[in-house]
C-alpha cells in the first residue's frame, strides 16, 4: 500500500464527523450514478498511525482510501470477521434496533466530500417508505456489514479520489491479513501477538495451503510475524513452502504454504 500513498493517498485527511438524527424522504429525481465497493484493508498511515480503510471496486483494481478513528477501526474488523460480542457494542446494537423494528437496510452511499470531510447516507425501508439517514462513513459501512447490504460511492467520487492498486505477493496468494488487536485477540480467545487473517480469496494458494479466515498466525519459517511486513518478507523469500504455526479455534496447528505456486 505504500505505493499508493506515495501516489497520493495522503492528500486526503478525515475529519471527525458527527451522526445526524434527522431522517428524509428518499427523493428519485436526485439520483445519481453510484459504484458499489467492498471494504478491502485496514492500514495505518505510515505518517500517524492512524486507521485507514482502503474501498475498493468490485474487481480489486483501484482503492480509495478513508481514514478512521480506533473505534471506528475495531468495529469494522469485528464486522468483517462476523464477531459477535458477549454484549452488544453499538452498531451491533444499531442493527438490532432496525431488526426489532423490521426496518431493512438497503444500502449505504458515500455521496460526497466536502473540506475533506467524507458524507454518508444510510438507506432504510420501513413501514414509511424509504427513508435516508445521514451517517459517517465509517459508522455506515460497519452497519452494511452487519446486515448484509451494499456499500456504494459515488462514481464521481470514487474516480476523483482512488488510484490503481498493484497487486502485492499477499493478494496474489490470496491472503488478507492485519495485525492482531488486544480485544480481537480476546474475542477469538487467543493472547499474544501474531497476524489475522481477515480474508481468504476462494480459489486461491492460500485456500488450497488450508488457511481460513480468523486464523492467527503466530510463526512462519520459525520467526514470530507481527506485522504484515513479515509475512510477506516470509513468502518472498521461500523458493518452494515454508511453515506456518498458527492459532485456530482453540488450537494450535503447523501448516506448509506454497506461495510459489501462486500465478
Amino acid at each position: 500500500m505504500n505505493r499508493i500513498f506515495a501516489h497520493g493517498f495522503l492528500r486526503v485527511a478525515l475529519a471527525a464527523l458527527v451522526v445526524s438524527l434527522w431522517a428524509a424522504p428518499c427523493m428519485g429525481a436526485e439520483e445519481e450514478d453510484f459504484l458499489e465497493v467492498q471494504v478491502g484493508e485496514v492500514i495505518r498511515d505510515p505518517r500517524t498511525n492512524q486507521p485507514i480503510v482502503i474501498l475498493t471496486d468490485l474487481g480489486g483494481n483501484r482503492g480509495m482510501p478513508i481514514w478512521i478513528g480506533e473505534a471506528e477501526a475495531f468495529a469494522l474488523q469485528a464486522a468483517r470477521l462476523h464477531l459477535r460480542h458477549r454484549r452488544p457494542l453499538t452498531h451491533e446494537l444499531m442493527a438490532g434496533i432496525l431488526q426489532s423494528l423490521e426496518a431493512r437496510v438497503l444500502e449505504v452511499r458515500i455521496t460526497e466530500l466536502k473540506e475533506n470531510i467524507y458524507y454518508a447516507r444510510i438507506r432504510l425501508r420501513s413501514e414509511s417508505g424509504v427513508v435516508e439517514v445521514d451517517s459517517r462513513p465509517s459508522d455506515a459501512m460497519v452497519l452494511a456489514l452487519r446486515m448484509g447490504c451494499p456499500i456504494r460511492v459515488s462514481r464521481t467520487l470514487f474516480e476523483a479520489q482512488s488510484a490503481p492498486l498493484e497487486k502485492s505477493t499477499l493478494e496474489r496468494y490470496g491472503l488478507e491479513v492485519q495485525p492482531l488487536t488486544p480485544e480481537l485477540g480476546k474475542a477469538l480467545g487467543f493472547e499474544g501477538k501474531g497476524l489475522l487473517v481477515s480474508h481468504v480469496i476462494s480459489g486461491s494458494q492460500a485456500e488450497a495451503d488450508g488457511l481460513n479466515r480468523e486464523d492467527i498466525l503466530i510463526r512462519v519459517a520459525g520467526k514470530p510475524v507481527h506485522q504484515v511486513k513479515d509475512l510477506t518478507s516470509a513468502l518472498e523469500e521461500t523458493e518452494k513452502e515454508v511453515r506456518v504455526f498458527l492459532f485456530r479455534k482453540g488450537r494450535t496447528l503447523t501448516l506448509s504454504l506454497h506461495p510459489a505456486a501462486a500465478p
